[in-house]
């Protein structure tokens, strides 16, 4: 778990204005835990108070990424982090804990970061709660809690077509990924996630593994066989 958190209080009330330093900061500390190693630029915004907390943002998620270690932001298109030497944090492939017995080999998992495949899973995991504005991940894990459940998996590849000209309000399919539906466990996940191998090329398929995680939007991607799915820059 990450040491910053989110300092921007979200309303509890129903139907009350979400602050927009609750997204800024959000934001500001996405972009940063994937930019290693220096702060990124802040945004050029009309609205100061969403600037200022990007710039919060962005410290903290600096300081994580140098203490605990950067994260990818996959689905945003961004190049994988490759930070240097000790001070510079650190990023590479961890051991995924996936059982060897699994339907397809799973060894590795990368630490990622993104908003996209976790408002999928939340739409479908949790219909009407509406992600966004920096509380989808809130959102996601406080759903987890409320089902008692751990852990979710997406699966996900790069489709064979581009993305699509219009959009069509989908944040994997509008970068040109084709993705199956939400499930609690690999047995559940392993049918949609098997067939798409076959179709078209097994290089580009993998699961998106999400355990709760408070408010940010941390996710780690476990390609199938290990072989990591190239990036779909828009």
């Amino acid at each position: 778990m990450m040491t910053q958190h989110n300092p921007h209080s979200v309303p509890t009330e129903p139907g009350v204005f979400v602050p927009i330093g609750v997204e800024g900061w959000q934001d500001g500390y996405d972009e940063a835990i994937s930019s290693p190693p220096n702060v990124p630029t802040t945004p050029l915004v009309r609205d100061t108070e969403y600037a200022d907390a990007w710039t919060q943002g962005a410290l903290a998620g600096n300081a994580d990424g140098r203490t605990e270690g950067w994260r990818w932001a996959y689905f945003a298109g961004k190049v994988r982090p490759e930070p240097k030497g000790e001070t510079d944090g650190r990023y590479g492939p961890r051991d995924s804990g996936e059982p060897e017995d699994a339907p397809f080999s799973l060894p590795q998992a990368w630490p990622c970061v993104g908003e996209g495949p976790l408002l999928v899973m939340l739409e479908q995991f949790a219909p009407g709660e509406g992600g966004g504005d920096g509380l989808t991940g809130r959102l996601l894990a406080k759903a987890c809690a409320d089902k008692g459940v751990r852990q979710l998996y997406l699966p996900v590849s790069l489709s064979p077509s581009p993305p699509p000209e219009e959009p069509t309000g989908d944040p994997l399919r509008d970068r040109g990924y084709w993705h199956g539906t939400v499930a609690e466990t690999l047995e559940d996940v392993a049918r949609q996630a098997v067939a798409q191998v076959t179709v078209p090329a097994p290089d580009d398929t993998g699961l998106v593994r999400y355990a709760p995680a408070a408010e940010h939007n941390f996710i780690d991607l476990l390609p199938v066989g290990g072989r990591l799915p190239p990036e779909r820059v828009g």
